[in-house]
């Protein structure tokens, strides 16, 4: 059986958004004193620069979310870095829908839909109304392990439209982005200039408390999204 080069494009652009992002967030953190100053040193354009760079960086799958929220609450603040990771993730989700039109097309929902289960998992998120796909899509972005870029060619190759996706987009991914530029604000507070600076600031003992503490309430966020889904039918 001859298989359908969307199909293919659309399985190797999966694997690429499930895997590189990681990789180049612990670039992203390595560098972050440069990438921090960079950003300083666009002075009042510092946050439309930052907010471009977020949705190109994440609409292309490059860098996750996550990380690029913790960079914008370590370079602007907790108030503006919230905005600047907002309007970047709006683009990316802009950005990263529309190039996963481009690729998938209708091929992977016509194989979706040869499959009973899944077709109905799909008819459930797309064919409701537009209020409850983007409450669907809230769901499915609230999860802090959420990965944005292959969670793009997911919703676009299925077939979701495109405002409930930017709605739910916006709603589902304000809570644990918040909580990124919090964290990513709390440790520009110290005066550290990067990392390995906030280290010798701070302690590995209260740097250690600080990674417990926020993989403890990233956890309980990510049980509330499951439980959450399944009780909307999806998960």
């Amino acid at each position: 059986m001859k298989r359908d080069p969307r199909v293919v494009m659309t399985a190797a652009l999966a694997a690429a958004w499930f895997t590189l992002p990681l990789g180049v967030s612990i670039l992203l953190f390595a560098h972050l004193g440069e990438v921090s100053d960079w950003l300083r040193g666009h002075g009042s354009m510092g946050a439309f620069v930052g907010a471009g760079a977020f949705a190109v960086a994440a609409g292309i799958g490059l860098l996750p979310t996550y990380a690029q929220a913790v960079l914008m609450g370590w370079v602007f603040g907790f108030a503006t870095g919230t905005g600047v990771s907002v309007a970047g993730y709006v683009g990316g989700a802009l950005i990263g829908w529309s190039f996963s039109r481009l690729v998938a097309g209708d091929s992977v929902r016509a194989l979706i839909d040869r499959q009973p289960r899944w077709g109905v998992v799909r008819a459930a998120l797309v064919e409701a109304s537009a209020p409850r796909t983007a409450f669907l899509v809230a769901l499915l972005r609230f999860p802090p392990n959420s990965p944005f870029a292959f969670t793009n060619l997911v919703l676009a190759a299925t077939g979701v439209r495109f405002l409930p996706m930017i709605a739910g987009s916006i709603a589902g991914m304000l809570p644990r982005t918040a909580v990124a530029c919090w964290v990513g604000a709390q440790a520009a507070s110290t005066g550290a200039k990067d990392l390995a600076e906030l280290m010798k600031k701070q302690g590995p003992m209260a740097i250690v408390i600080g990674v417990v503490l926020l993989v403890a309430a990233l956890a309980v966020m990510q049980q509330i999204g499951k439980r959450a889904l399944r009780a909307a039918g999806i998960g």
